[in-house]
Order: structure tokens, then sequence, then C-alpha cells
């Protein structure tokens, strides 16, 4: 697709090429664009982190105690399912995922073309897009990946899903508002943004960027045209705001389950059926979890112990400790962290022992939430 921009300071061609990151098909196109083309710079769909990753084949090792202690399970399995999802199916048209950028990248060096990574890095959006998940979004994620199945594409379903982009997006919008705002909008805005300024001065530019990302791209750089700004600053920030957001909302959760406890103090009976449902309702969906994501027994047991005190605890959460647990028992080896974005089917990803780690703490997590949230409309 070509779009003609007017930066304030020259007229620029810029020619999107929207790509499968799986696909032989989105290769060629790219060597045919650039080529055709012959752009004096090509932007590609990628950050500095990923640009180098590209050109190594260091595994990637991650201290799975810090990604617990730190609350950062939700992102590094959305980052392991992501990055495996790409892999599988490159496997099976023999493509590395993202060859089409490795091949821009290629021919922009042969070529002598600067080369500008237009992508927000992968660590903000994955932050951002675990931040903005509902309660609902994220508990449908985490039981898809427990009843998916390996999924099969042949080469025409992906250049299918190349032709018909816009209807995959929408269809994404609709199934998780969420996701399609961090994944794709907020990219979409980022790389417009990186485009528009980098077309500054310039006549032609080849953009390499997934089909999705065309549509959208288009639009804000339209937008950007008649004098509309994109802020990058603020689509880069992790808002420390949800975090005070979510202890206030604990907090606001403590104070109704310590008031249902108080005014239940003046019947003793009362008092003792009311903390023997707390115990066994919080500390039960909390082991299912850990059942749920085939934890050790020792897990099992520590989440029903830990859920009913860490519930009343804003600043731990029951997957804090069935995390650590399971990992202790757990046999985890650095060949674990280090194919657990590598491995060779979503089979193996959910065996991975390193993986399991992280599912166990975020279903406890999951399943200690919803016992205490049972309980606040009896408080209310």
């Amino acid at each position: 697709m070509y779009i003609r921009v007017n930066n304030g300071v020259t007229e620029c061609n810029i020619r999107l090429v929207g790509t499968a990151h799986v696909s032989d098909d989105s290769v060629k196109e790219v060597e045919n664009a650039i080529i055709e083309t012959d752009p004096e710079i090509v932007a590609i769909e990628l950050d500095k982190d990923r640009f180098v990753a590209m050109f190594q084949n260091k595994k990637n090792n991650v201290d799975l105690k810090s990604v617990i202690k730190q609350g950062k399970v939700g992102i590094y399995i959305v980052h392991s399912i992501l990055a495996n999802f790409q892999k599988n199916i490159g496997e099976q048209f023999g493509i590395k995922p993202g060859s089409e950028m490795k091949k821009a990248t290629d021919l922009a060096i042969q070529h002598g073309k600067p080369i500008s990574l237009i992508d927000r890095p992968i660590n903000v959006t994955l932050s951002r897009t675990v931040n903005k998940m509902t309660l609902k979004e994220k508990f449908d994620f985490l039981m898809g990946l427990l009843t998916e199945q390996n999924l099969e594409l042949d080469e025409k379903a992906v250049n299918d899903m190349v032709s018909n982009a816009d209807d995959l997006i929408l269809l994404l919008k609709d199934i998780s508002p969420s996701i399609y705002e961090t994944l794709v909008d907020e990219r979409d805005r980022y790389m417009a943004k990186n485009l528009f300024e980098a077309s500054k001065g310039k006549e032609n530019i080849v953009a390499v960027v997934g089909a999705g990302h065309v549509p959208g791209i288009k639009n804000y750089l339209k937008k950007m045209e008649i004098g509309e700004d994109i802020d990058l600053k603020s689509l880069m920030e992790i808002k420390k705001k949800s975090n005070v957001l979510g202890k206030l909302i604990s907090i606001a959760i403590l104070l109704i389950i310590l008031y249902g406890f108080y005014t239940a103090s003046s019947n003793l009976e009362a008092l003792k059926t009311l903390t023997m449902e707390w115990v066994l309702i919080n500390g039960c969906l909390s082991s299912l979890g850990v059942i749920l994501a085939r934890g050790k027994i020792h897990t099992i047991i520590a989440a029903f112990l830990a859920a009913p005190v860490t519930s009343l605890i804003p600043v731990v959460g029951a997957g804090y400790v069935a995390g650590l647990v399971e990992l202790k028992f757990r046999d985890v080896s650095f060949n674990d962290i280090g194919k657990m974005m590598n491995t060779e089917n979503f089979k193996e990803l959910m065996e991975n022992q390193a993986m399991r780690v992280l599912l166990v703490a975020a279903l406890a997590n999951l399943g200690s939430a919803i016992g205490t949230f049972y309980f606040v409309p009896r408080f209310l």
C-alpha cells in the first residue's frame, strides 16, 4: 500500500508492506518492495531489543523467583505464548519468525539504506497489556491455555490472514478490547508517529509491518498530516497508578471483609461458621488453581493454607507463596527456562517446568481472588 504524506517539511511516499511474520510470500514481497522502491529509509516493525535478538541465538534465562516476587507472572506467560505461537507456525513452513524483518534488514545493509526501528519496546507493550486486561480477560486467557489444542495452519491460511487482516483485527477488538488497544491500536499510533518523523526531509520510505497494523498506521499518518499529534511519552508509560488503584481496591475489599467479621463477632457461632467458610472457600479455590496447573502436592497444601491469610494482606498474594513453593519442589533447570520461549509445540510449552511454575502462581492467585470476591456481596 502506498500513502503520500505531507509532513510539513516534504511530501513523502511511504510504501507500507503488510506482512505475516511467518509467511514466505511476505519475505518475497519485502524484497520486491525494497528493490522496486529504492527507499531512502527502510522502517521495520521492531524495537532495539528485538532487533538485536534477531541476530543472536542466545537463550533467554529468566530469574523465576524475581518474576514471581515482582508480580510479572502474567507478562512472561503472555510473552512465551506469543513467541511460541509465531515460532511453531513458522516451522510448519520452514520459515523463522520475523524472516521478512531479517530480509528487510539484510537488504537495507546491502544497499546502504538507513534502518529505522519504529516499534515500541516489547516489555512496555506486554506490561501495558497485562495491566489493562480485566479480571475476566485474564481468566479467559488462562483457561484457554489449559484447554488449547495445537493449532495447525497451512500456508494458504496464513496468506488469507494477511488478506483479511482488517477482519481479524476487528474480531480481536470484539474478543478482548484491552488486548486490541495495547497490542494493536497503541502500536499503530507509536509506529505512525515514528514513521511521520522519519519521513521529514525524505521522498521515499518502505515500512515493513504486520498486515494488521497497515490500516491503523495509515489512519494515524493522515491525522498527523492535518495537525493531530501523537504523544509517544504517554504510550511508553507503565502507569504506577494502576498499582495504586489495585492496592486501594485491595484495601477496600479488606475493610469490607474485616467489617463482615466484626459484625459477626457478636455471635460466636456465626463467627465460627463464617471463619470456616472463609478458610474453606478461599483455600479450596486457590488449591484448585494449583491443581488445574498440575502443581505439586506441597504447593496445593501451601496454597490452601496461604490463601485465607494472604487475601487479607494487600501486598502479598497466594500466587506469590504458591509460586515460590512450586519453584522449590519442582525440578526447574536453566535449560527449561531457556526453552520456555523456544519449545517445539504448544503442548511442550505447557509441559515446560518453568512455564508450569508461572501457571501455578497465576492460577493460585486467580482462585484466591475469586474466593475473596465471593464474600464481598455478603458483607455489603
